[in-house]
């Protein structure tokens, strides 16, 4: 690996991540730089199931989009999100306000198994994002399905939080959509 040229930690923010490598991707956690792994196989393909799932429904989805937390050293990268509606001059951005956002999808990494059910679902819902999908692996480990909780954003005890509409198989969720004619 060559050197990586970084601003001083305590001065990166949001808008750095643009200018760092592209072979990587990147989150910010309250100022700290998260250097995400490579996924899976299985991880890129539910990924590409879910965003053919939606394009072909006319959703408007994205791969990678940032999300911008409401300091500048804060911000998410959820493998898919579905805009709702995008800032003046978008071109420009490289992580958009959770209020742009209709939908988020993680899609669960084996190597952070938790992550997407605790601290990514209470991130997510603390930025008011409707509905918060999470993709995992099927009981039997199948390499070619996923279990999928659908969440919508509640208020629970005065505070925003998740909470699981269904659960369902990509296989049989790809069947609604079809049969919807969606």
């Amino acid at each position: 690996m060559t050197g990586l040229n970084l601003p001083p930690i305590e001065d990166l923010d949001v808008d750095d991540l643009a200018s760092l490598p592209k072979e990587y991707r990147y989150e910010l956690h309250d100022g700290s730089l998260v250097v995400m792994t490579p996924s899976t196989y299985w991880h890129k393909v539910m990924a590409r199931r879910l965003m053919f799932l939606l394009a072909g429904a006319g959703h408007e989805v994205l791969q990678d989009t940032g999300i911008r937390g409401e300091r500048p050293r804060d911000s998410r990268l959820p493998d898919l999100g579905v805009i709702d509606s995008l800032p003046p001059d978008v071109a420009d951005y490289s992580n958009l306000p959770g209020s742009a956002f209709q939908v988020v999808i993680e899609i669960v990494s084996e190597s952070t198994p938790n992550g997407e059910y605790a601290e990514k679902a209470r991130w997510y819902a603390e930025r008011g994002i409707p509905e918060y999908w999470i993709a995992d692996r099927t009981p039997e480990r199948s390499h070619d399905d996923a279990i999928v909780h659908l969440h919508r954003l509640t208020l629970t005890g005065g505070e925003p939080a998740y909470a699981r509409d269904r659960t369902v198989r990509l296989s049989e969720l790809e069947a609604e959509y079809r049969e919807k004619g969606a």
